[in-house]
Formats: structure tokens, sequence, C-alpha cells
């Protein structure tokens, strides 16, 4: 009987032992697009065999027994068991960071006790100083008016006075910048306790294990968590060599954490990966019924652009527009658009797989929320320059480079490529990955030994038809360009193609229009050829518009037609 009573007390013992504390740095730290993956690494040496209890303290407040992974290396038979998280809370005037504030500012204030007492009692001795010379001076006129007083003396005495006056003043003066910097300490410290006292309490958290052993030995522990107080977002360099035979492309990792962990020493590790997404597989849970309803409403879809350079024509009678206007529904945001509104951390994955980048060296990042660059890969490629232009939308030719895409370089859509024409900055836009097949495009500036205009030299209104009268217009519109420079050059210049979104309304091209044109993409017309030095090169453009009498044209706005 005595012995079952001693079984329980003896678990009970076991149980309440205190665990054995373990010092576990951060070794390593994986940044994912909108959190990361922090790695402590420790060890601890196990006192024999049996069950043994261990703690990691001080690690970030919050975290959650789903935000951990551990892991356990030692000696055979070494198991890991159970693990937990608890929160050790605290006010924050008893934490050491808080200590070590009120002390700095005990200090600060015995410093600036100390300079006041100096101060005054130098203005105390000043005073006395200045009364001693008024006296000294009083005294000697009146001797002058019965006797001759000693020279020597007045003079010597009236040296001492005004060096001892000298150093005073200039004491005062070394006392007023010393309290000035004094009061910008004082300062500094007192943000810093608001900032603290605004937080009240601090929880840090503490994370136990358990490890189960049949002897005594070494075990290393590793235990990772997430904090989501930390990310990362590409960035990109392109830096066009001076001969602008190479183009060096850079990705950069722009690293910002406020973990309250300073990061020192660490290896640093990038993933386009999010851990956090929703891996639900969508199913189809029952089919589908087909309905039908007697009446229905259909209501016209509004007519949609192509594209940025392309345009449609639509035709619409005024009768019509007078008695009926369609509200066409708002148009769906962009891709960029819905990224840039969702969080600006967002990043697009590069070939629909997950990837991750080893960064050289140990990095150290602190826990200030301040952005930190760090390289992460460079390719060199063979670019292939030429002067573009689209002068209908700017007066300006653009230096571009195409190169094909860069092997094993992750591409990210939208991120800030910053461009360099060899040490030269010329300014930045976000990264374009074009259609499959199609190159990649950096602009590189304007390229100011290339001229570009663009004009209309006739427009002509006239009612055309035998039976029905109709409008037509006739337009001719010049494209010219100048190559100022020493150099030959391939140029393209590109122009929207005008199309009719109605059979009522016919565009033609007339005899004279410049040939020897692509479409690149649909809607986009495009002439390449080469300008040799001081070249006078022109683009005719002449078109014809026809459209019924009545009614007015849609989607025109930027040609300016007289509709009269």
């Amino acid at each position: 009987m005595r012995a079952c009573l001693l079984l329980p007390a003896l678990s009970l013992v076991l149980s309440a032992q205190e665990p054995i504390l373990l010092e576990a740095p951060i070794q390593r730290v994986r940044l994912h697009p909108d959190e990361a993956w922090v790695t402590r690494v420790g060890k601890v040496r196990l006192p024999g065999a049996g069950t043994h209890r261990i703690q990691v303290a001080g690690l970030p407040a919050g975290l959650r027994v789903e935000d951990l992974q551990a892991s356990a290396r030692g000696a055979a038979g070494l198991r890991l068991g159970d693990l937990s998280v608890t929160s050790d809370v605290r006010v924050v005037t008893e934490t050491p960071e808080w200590k070590k504030l009120e002390a700095e500012r005990e200090t600060l204030r015995e410093k600036r006790d100390a300079l006041e007492s100096q101060n005054e009692a130098a203005q105390q001795e000043l005073a006395f100083l200045k009364n001693l010379q008024a006296t000294q001076d009083k005294e000697l006129s009146a001797r002058l008016t019965y006797s001759a007083p000693n020279a020597l003396g007045v003079v010597e005495l009236g040296k001492t006075l005004q060096a001892r006056m000298a150093d005073l003043l200039g004491g005062e003066r070394r006392t007023k910048r010393e309290l000035e910097k004094l009061a910008r300490e004082e300062a500094r410290v007192a943000a810093a306790m608001k900032l603290r006292a605004s937080d009240r309490r601090s929880a840090p958290s503490r994370v136990t294990l358990e490890l189960s052993t049949s002897q005594e030995g070494l075990a290393e522990v590793e235990l990772g968590y997430r904090t989501r107080a930390a990310r990362w977002r590409p960035l990109y360099e392109a830096r066009l060599s001076e001969d602008r035979k190479k183009l060096d492309l850079a990705l950069y990792a722009s690293v910002t954490q406020s973990s309250g962990e300073a990061w020192e020493g660490v290896r640093m590790e990038i993933s386009n990966a999010r851990p956090s997404r929703d891996l639900s597989v969508p199913v189809y849970t029952s089919g589908a019924e087909v309905g039908w309803e007697k009446e229905r409403m259909v209501v016209p879809e509004a007519p949609a652009l192509a594209g940025k350079m392309d345009l449609s024509l639509n035709y619409a009678p005024q009768s019509m527009a007078r008695e009926e206007r369609v509200i066409p529904p708002p148009p769906s945001p962009s891709p960029t658009q819905e990224a840039v509104e969702s969080t600006s951390t967002v990043i697009e994955e590069a070939s629909g797989l997950a990837a991750t980048f080893l960064i050289e060296g140990r990095k150290e990042v602190p826990s200030d929320n301040e952005a930190h660059r760090f390289k992460v890969m460079v390719k060199d490629v063979e670019p292939q320059l030429a002067v573009f232009a689209t002068p209908r939308l700017e007066a300006s030719a653009f230096l571009m480079a195409r190169f094909p895409a860069p092997g094993g370089l992750p591409l990210f859509p939208g991120s800030p490529v910053v461009r360099f024409s060899s040490n030269q900055r010329l300014g930045e836009a976000p990264l374009a990955v074009p259609a499959a097949g199609q190159p990649f495009s950096l602009g590189f500036g304007p390229y100011k030994s290339v001229r570009v205009a663009f004009r209309r030299v006739d427009q002509k209104l006239e009612q055309v038809g035998t039976f029905s009268k109709e409008r037509q217009w006739t337009l001719l519109e010049r494209v010219e360009l100048d190559n100022d420079g020493p150099d030959t050059l391939d140029i393209e210049i590109q122009d929207r193609i005008l199309k009719a979104g109605s059979d009522q309304v016919k565009i033609a091209l007339l005899p004279g229009y410049s040939a020897n044109w692509t479409e690149p993409m649909p809607g986009v017309r495009a002439w390449k050829f080469k300008a040799v030095p001081k070249e006078h090169k022109t683009l005719e453009l002449p078109i014809t518009i026809r459209a019924p009498k009545e009614g007015h044209l849609t989607g025109l706005e930027d040609l300016d037609l007289r509709e009269e």
C-alpha cells in the first residue's frame, strides 16, 4: 500500500522538476512574401536516461503551436515528445529594456544637475568679479585726486581679473552647449520610454519541448517558428555597359522586419512560396441544372477596347443615343491594380513553382522595419538595341533593349526595375513579362540624337454615295524621323490600327500608305528599318473613314474629326 502511494508522489516530483534552459541563437531565416520562418539551434546536455523538459525563453510574443516546428539529434534512442508554448506576461516597467532606459534617464538628470550647479557658481563668481572691478575703478579714481597709486600693482590686478572673467565666460558657453546636447539625449530617452509605455505589457513566448533518452549525452535541438512581422519584396537593377554590348540584370531582395529580434550573423534564404495560402482544391459537389424563363431582359454589353494602342469604332444612330443610354459595368481591375490594392508584398510565383535562394554569407537585419537590400542573383545578357517610338502618343524616341528570358533568374511581374547606363541612374519602371515567344524589353530613356514628330497634313470631309448619302473623312497623317547622330540605328515605330466596331463604319488604307509594316500584337502596326547618320525618314499614313450621314462616331476622340 505504501508503494502505491509513493508512485504518484514520485511522478509529481518528476513533473515539478525545473526545465533545462536552452540557449539557442538564431542561425537561419527563410523569408517569404508575407512572413518569415526563424530557426534557432542550441545544444544541451541531458543528465541521464528518462524524459527531460527543455525550455527556450525570450521568443517573440504571440507564438502559437501551429507556428512551431522542432527537431532533435543526439545519441541513439533520442526522441522528441510533446511541444507547448506559453506567454510570460509582465508589465513593461519590469522588463530589462525599461529599467535600462530609467537608469539612463537618471544618469542624464544627474549630469544636468551638475552642469546647472556649475553654471550657477560661475555666474555668481562672474558677478563678484565685475563688482570687484567696478570697486577698484572707483577707488583708483578717488586716489588719483590726492596721490599717485602703484601702477604695477594696478596693472597686475586688472590682468588677473580680465583673465579669470574670460575663463568664466568661456566655461559658460561650453556648459550651454553641453546642456543643449544633454537636452537632445533626454528627448530621445523620453521618446523611447513613451513608445514602450504605450505597449503597457509585454508577453514574450516560452517554448517547452520534451526529450526522451536512454542515456546521458549531448542533444542538438532545432526550433523554428513563424513571424508575420517580416517579409521581402523583389527589386531589379538593369545596368547597360558603356559600349552597350552587355546588360547585367540583377535581382535584389528588399527585407524588412519588426519582430523585436535582431537577426545577427544569420544565413538568409529567400523564397517566392506563400505558405499561408489556402491549398483547398476546387471540386464539383453536384451537377448543374438548366432552367428556362419565358421573358428575359437582355442588356447590351459595352464595347471593349482592344488594348492601350487599339481603337474600336462604334456607330450609334442619333435617335437611339437620345432615347436610351446604356450604362456599362465598371471595368475590371487589371492584375497590377489588384496586387496594389490587396498588399504591396504580393509576389507572383515565377513558372508556378516555389523556388528558394540562399544568399551568400551571413547577414544582419535589425528589427527597425526599414528596408535592407541583399543581392540574390545576377545574369548577363546580350541585348539587341533599337530606337523605339510611338509618335502618336509621345514625340520622343527611346532606347530599347530586347533579350530572351534569362535562364534561372526568377521574374516577378510588376516589380520595380531600376535602369542604369554604366554608372548613371536613368530611372525605373515596373517589370513587364511578355507573352510566350516574345522577348523581354527594357527602356533606357529618351535617345537624344533621334528626333521624331507626328502631324496631320490634311483632313477633308465630304458626302459620298449614290442611293444613300454617307459621310467620308479623308485623313493624311505623317511621321517624320531624323537621325542626327553619327551611328546607323535600328528604328522601330509603332502606331495603333483603327478597327470598325460596326458594319456601317468602313475604314480603308489609301494608296501611298507606308508599306512593309507588321502587326507584332493585335491592333498595333510596326515599321522596322535602319536609319543612317543624318538621314530624314517619312512615313505617310493616309486613310478614309466612312459612316452614315445620320448618327455619330465614337472611339475617335483622339482624331478630333469635324462632323459638319
